[in-house]
């Protein structure tokens, strides 16, 4: 009998992690859903702008819910271990556990691996599909709006105007556009003139374009002309440029690491990029003390309270979290303070919340 509460404790605590699981999955996917449903009618309105129609809105909403997924999956974990375990709790079930030997701290790491498991597969989801989908879909309302198509690539962004190909190897803050290329060719698809230009800022209506090198191409010959500035009417929609700045939240966390330390080797600003960074951090730790935060309210409760008072308590309690750490980020942003900040303050003070209701729950239950 003796070796049995050991494997007992281990059903129990899969039994505990496999509710927890469903119940945050299921959250989840009520918030996603929510989500997509205010996308898409946000981008219906927008239906009948150049060649923007129902299935392009539909692709471009659902583009933007996996990073939905990544940035909502700590106040879901609350919301769905407050389900979990509070049905648990309303069913005597978890009373049960706990008189055959289950301790507070399995309970906790229960609910914490099952959360766990789940973070991984969201990580993954924030780094690697998330970017690619955003950008996607950016793209695509972008080209469809505007009729001009636009790719990135390693050497630099592309975007394609009537009979002209536009190259930009670099875009600054503010639409600065650095070392660009023109190429227009004929009806005949014939390359007839390249324009190389070190720099090109929109004025409206016309971009001012500087330091230009010209070569007119014809059967005969090559000529080449240079300009210290020139104004272009048409070389590509500002609105356009958005596609061509990476966004710091866009990018999974090694590839803003690796842009961190490139800008800070160039002498440029990083704060964005460094924020970003610790902000993404900070979403699996907050996860964690989410998970936790959710124990002792449901311990520390009685089985009268009601499912949609615990869900109230979980939205509110995690909605408090989010715009806390999002708005403490522009405080960081704005008053220069370091960046690892972002990740630090807020949890910290999640965690000390953590621990005072743990210690409330065991002095309730003893």
């Amino acid at each position: 009998m003796e070796q049995d509460a050991p494997e007992m404790g281990e059903i129990h605590s899969r039994y505990i992690g496999s509710t927890m699981i469903k119940a945050i999955l299921m959250t989840l996917l009520v918030l996603t859903i929510l989500t997509f449903v205010l996308a898409f009618i946000e981008e219906m309105d927008d239906i009948g702008r150049g060649e923007y129609r129902l299935l392009d809105a539909f692709v471009v909403a659902l583009s933007t819910t996996p990073m939905f997924i990544y940035d909502a999956f700590p106040v879901s974990a609350l919301i769905g271990s407050l389900l979990g375990l509070g049905a648990l709790a309303n069913q005597g079930e978890l009373v049960a556990i706990r008189a055959a030997g289950v301790s507070l701290r399995q309970v906790v790491f229960s609910v914490v691996n099952a959360g766990f498991i789940l973070m991984l597969l969201v990580v993954i989801v924030g780094d690697l599909v998330a970017p690619v989908t955003e950008q996607y879909g950016q793209r695509l309302r972008l080209e469809k709006q505007n009729k001009q198509v636009t790719f990135r690539s390693r050497h630099g962004f592309w975007a394609k105007d009537g009979n002209a190909v536009l190259n930009i190897k670099q875009v600054r803050a503010g639409g600065e556009l650095r070392n660009l290329t023109v190429y227009e060719f004929d009806d005949q698809n014939e390359l007839r003139l390249v324009t190389l230009a070190n720099e090109a800022k929109y004025v409206d209506p016309h971009w001012q374009v500087k330091f230009v090198r010209q070569s007119s191409i014809s059967e005969e010959e090559v000529v080449t002309r240079r300009l210290k500035q020139a104004n272009f009417e048409s070389l590509v929609d500002p609105a356009m440029l958005s596609i061509a700045v990476v966004k710091p939240f866009m990018l999974p966390v090694w590839e803003l690491y690796g842009y961190i330390e490139t800008m800070k080797a160039s002498g440029q600003d990083v704060s964005n990029y460094a924020v970003a960074f610790w902000t993404k951090l900070a979403t699996p730790v907050a996860t964690v003390v989410m998970l936790v935060l959710a124990v002792p309210f449901v311990l520390g409760g009685t089985r009268s309270v009601s499912t949609g008072q615990r869900v109230f308590a979980g939205a509110l309690l995690g909605t408090l979290f989010y715009l806390f750490s999002r708005g403490f980020s522009f405080l960081v942003l704005v008053y220069e303070w370091p960046p690892i900040l972002v990740l630090v303050f807020p949890v910290a003070i999640f965690v000390f919340a953590m621990l005072f209701f743990l210690q409330w729950s065991r002095l309730r239950s003893s």
